[in-house]
């Protein structure tokens, strides 16, 4: 800018994080513990395809974001457990919450403002929408923060093109409810294995949850090294008529067998 009216703001902003933590600064200098904050504004980049008109300004993209930052303990005042930090996993179920009931995937990335394997990029319908994950430990120690927050900002735009509710009426059947344990190679990631198996042709697996990770430290029968065991449940309804013990059967095993050609998974014993 040509004459801001401070030398901090002599640059337009590409990013709501550096306005997030100012503010979180400022709540530490005040000895707030525990802050949450969030921020809808408008970004600035250069893109030549943008033109000149009533709205715009030529050669400057100018978005709409929303972001948010968490810092302090996961949880307000309370007996029930013991203390402890926001992680990665807080943050993610914040932004999953902003979105629902679409389901983002989460896959991991780099930028210059997050920790290097403690970032993901948010994708809706195979498009990237937005970032998540913890701060950077150049720019915490930058900004003198005794821990590093965990942000995410994602494009306005994809937040509010929320479908409308559609009412459905409450299915006639019971689901019913089956668990299976699959042996995985580590990077295999938890949403590429959920919608794998969520991927059925028939319909009847309407739910995949995953409940449980078991990652031994040493070697056991079983589990290879570069293995982990997931326990997940499935949800399976058909919602005109009863499910019979060989449809459930057969769709499980379909599930396990996409899992197994797509990953090469396998139960375990």
């Amino acid at each position: 800018m040509l004459n801001p009216i401070a030398a901090p703001l002599a640059v337009m902003r590409s990013s709501l994080v550096g306005s997030l933590l100012q503010v979180l600064r400022t709540n530490l200098a005040r000895k707030a513990g525990r802050v949450r904050v969030f921020e809808i504004g408008r970004v600035f980049k250069r893109d030549a395809g943008v033109p000149d008109g009533p709205l715009t300004v030529a050669g400057l993209h100018q978005p709409m974001r929303v972001a948010g930052l968490v810092s302090g303990s996961a949880d307000g005042l309370q007996w029930g457990r013991k203390e402890q930090g926001v992680d990665f996993f807080d943050v993610k179920g914040d932004v999953e919450s902003l979105l629902a009931p679409r389901r983002p995937i989460f896959v991991p990335a780099t930028h210059p403002a997050l920790h290097p394997g403690r970032c993901a990029r948010v994708e809706l319908d195979g498009r990237a929408v937005g970032i998540v994950g913890e701060l950077h430990p150049q720019w915490r120690q930058a900004y003198e923060l005794p821990q590093a927050p965990m942000l995410f900002e994602l494009d306005l735009d994809a937040v509010l093109d929320c479908p409308v509710p559609v009412f459905t009426p409450v299915p006639r059947q019971q689901p019913a409810y089956r668990d299976v344990a699959l042996v995985l190679r580590d990077d295999v990631s938890h949403d590429a294995l959920m919608s794998e198996l969520r991927a059925d042709p028939a319909s009847l697996i309407r739910n995949a949850t995953l409940f449980d990770i078991y990652k031994p430290a040493t070697s056991v029968p079983g589990l290879k090294a570069g293995e982990r065991s997931l326990a997940v449940r499935l949800e399976l309804l058909d919602a005109e008529t009863t499910l019979t013990d060989d449809r459930i059967d057969a769709a499980v095993a379909a599930a396990v067998a996409r899992a197994e050609q797509a990953f090469g998974a396998r139960l375990r014993a």
